[in-house]
């Protein structure tokens, strides 16, 4: 289905303004700020967030796994630095300040709160998917993370690190919320709808279907470290997304810079990210047919128009990343035949989602005899262009098996996960020190 952003980006920094001043002396509501939203409701906060969480996800949240993964290459500028791991916590903090908790959980937040309120009790589910979509890829990059004491504004400025499992043990509990109330009338007249949900159009069973791959994405990083992860993870799929579907936003790619897809504005306005890299190499090698959309056909170093449109996607998660997980777990569970299987399908529903064309399913299908976990995750390496969940599953696997690029500043390993960002450091005095860039999270054990 396709879905067209029709929004201009909005920045919704809902904060509480500070009463310091004396009333008899100044006259009421003088320290209101006259840009923020007064009384917002759910339908009005919907569209921002996820329109900035797909911002977010196309721009540093992909650009630093893309780099790390060789699927890009930094060129110039920070780009350069963080080619060769050259990163200071100053390069992450727009991405947590002004992106994950100033602009997008901090707003999911209120949305929760208001629709909870309201009664809108499926409005507040879709925030609670919403929340667990992006909590989720925060602490796949730092680890401990702010959750349980975030989002109160100057009532707080130093919220504490909950554990990384905490996290994802608050992911579950946020997915099965959403799940047990949309699966019921809420008795609201006030339902998401095609005016402000820009993911699926109000489409409540579509949101389950999201829920429900999350809970098996979110359960596939821990299999390392959950030896129950596994099945779970194969049960909730069975009510994930089918053959088509996805949790995608698309972008206008009007003259305006804020309807403009990501990348596509990173490359009109910076340009210090080629991309050539092992990906490039390994595809072209292949005489793989997607290499005509992922890269420019007159210049193979820049990106194709695939995802360097002003109109491109910007993917959450994907039918066929979907059944990449599936091939991964049940190869994990000594199940080779229904591991090539879902490998097939996962194949081929990326070949049809980009290229419209799977003929090429036939030079790499799998069978029982065949498929590796290496055949799985390279796959689902080349699938997913420009994810950070590529980084991710390199974390867990292995594969790609990637050599560090020469001048790099950590002795030929690779990151493993982020520092914590400048303005954490400075005025959170709960940050955890910032070691390494080697420094493994919760889930991604020895």
């Amino acid at each position: 289905m396709l879905r067209i952003t029709k929004y201009i980006l909005p920045l919704l920094f809902l904060l509480v303004l500070s009463q310091s001043c004396r009333k008899d002396y100044f006259y009421n509501g003088i320290n209101d700020d006259p840009s923020q939203l007064k009384n917002p409701t759910a339908s009005s906060l919907l569209p921002g967030v996820i329109l900035q969480s797909a911002y977010t996800w196309g721009g540093d949240a992909s650009r630093f796994p893309s780099i790390f993964m060789q699927q890009v290459t930094g060129a110039a500028n920070q780009s350069a630095s963080a080619n060769i791991y050259n990163i200071t916590p100053d390069d992450v903090d727009n991405m947590w300040y002004a992106g994950f908790y100033g602009s997008i959980m901090t707003n999911i937040d209120t949305l929760i709160a208001v629709a909870t309120a309201a009664g809108q009790l499926h409005y507040a589910a879709v925030g609670k998917i919403l929340m667990a979509n992006d909590l989720g890829q925060v602490t796949d990059f730092w680890g401990d993370v702010p959750y349980s004491e975030a989002f109160q504004g100057l009532n707080n400025t130093q919220p504490k690190y909950d554990n990384q499992q905490a996290i994802y043990t608050r992911l579950h509990t946020l997915l099965d919320e959403a799940i047990t109330d949309l699966g019921k009338d809420d008795g609201s007249e006030f339902q998401p709808g095609s005016n402000d949900d820009l993911l699926f159009e109000g489409d409540l069973d579509m949101w389950l279907k999201f829920a429900h791959a999350l809970k098996a994405k979110f359960y596939l990083h821990t299999v390392k470290v959950d030896a129950t992860a596994q099945a779970k993870a194969l049960a909730q799929l069975a009510n994930g997304f089918e053959a088509g579907e996805g949790a995608f936003v698309k972008f206008v790619g009007s003259s305006a810079t804020t309807t403009q897809a990501p990348w596509y504005q990173f490359n009109t306005q910076r340009a210090d990210i080629i991309f050539t890299g092992y990906l490039n190499t390994l595809m072209k090698g292949a005489n793989d047919p997607r290499y005509a959309v992922y890269y420019d056909p007159s210049d193979e170093s820049a990106l194709g128009a695939l995802y360097g449109s002003a109109n491109s996607p910007v993917y959450f998660l994907s039918y066929d990343e979907q059944k990449f997980m599936e091939a991964e777990l049940q190869f994990r569970a000594s199940n080779p035949t229904a591991a090539a299987a879902a490998y097939n399908e996962g194949v081929r529903a990326n070949l049809q989602r980009t290229i419209n064309n799977t003929a090429y399913l036939a030079t790499v299908s799998k069978t029982a005899a065949t498929i590796t976990l290496k055949d799985i995750i390279t796959q689902k390496y080349i699938a997913l262009f420009l994810s950070p969940e590529t980084w991710t599953d390199w974390r867990r696997t292995g594969f790609p098996q990637l050599t560090a690029p020469d001048g790099n500043v950590l002795g030929g390993a690779l990151p493993r996960s982020l520092y914590y960002p400048s303005s954490e450091v400075r005025y959170n005095t709960n940050t955890p020190a910032n070691t390494r860039l080697t420094r493994r999270i919760w889930w991604d054990a020895q």
